[in-house]
């Protein structure tokens, strides 16, 4: 059987001018929730309704047999939840995971993921996807970009993330430690 690290809840921010505007109930029609974080120097957000939680950062297991992507596994609540190396594909470099980071756990095709993030800015609206221009959408993660008064903020989907044969990888891995606890 696998051990894991326990990774505690972290609170997060909110931003004054957009946290009355963000209602989770249902989203806006002039624009998408999105939560909104910062990840080697650069601003990135997530739609708010994949966002399950915030975690403070933890040492998460090795899974052997995954992609260079995937840092690890967490128990997060009796959940496993698979860490991803953020940084290695937004930002081009490896993550060195620190006390000071957060783990943003999100929906992605069905499972719970954290990615590595250096810090949470909180919740605003973006724009309706018409009013993102389309040189953003360049990677297959990305679904647009935030034109915020102090610059662009990149909005990625969780569920395209992994590529598919990281995320058939992903899947091979945990069945074989599925495997080893029998």
């Amino acid at each position: 059987m696998i051990s894991s690290a326990f990774a505690p809840e972290a609170a997060l921010p909110s931003r004054q001018q957009d946290v009355a505007a963000v209602d989770t109930a249902d989203a806006s029609p002039a624009g998408l929730q999105v939560l909104e974080f910062l990840c080697g120097g650069q601003r990135f957000a997530v739609p708010l309704a994949s966002v399950r939680r915030a975690v403070l950062s933890a040492r998460p297991v090795p899974l052997p047999g995954a992609s260079d992507i995937v840092l690890g596994v967490l128990d997060v609540g009796g959940e496993t939840v698979t860490v991803l190396d953020f940084a290695r594909r937004a930002c081009g470099r490896p993550t060195a995971i620190t006390p000071s980071q957060q783990f943003l756990i999100v929906e992605s095709n069905g499972f719970p993921c954290a990615l590595v993030v250096d810090s949470i800015v909180g919740p605003g609206i973006a724009p309706p996807a018409a009013a993102w221009p389309e040189e953003a959408g360049g990677a297959g993660f990305v679904d647009g970009a935030l034109h915020l008064p102090d610059g662009l903020c990149l909005v990625v989907e969780p569920a395209r993330f992994l590529f598919d044969h990281e995320r058939e990888q992903l899947a091979q891995a945990q069945a074989g430690v599925a495997g080893d606890r029998h």
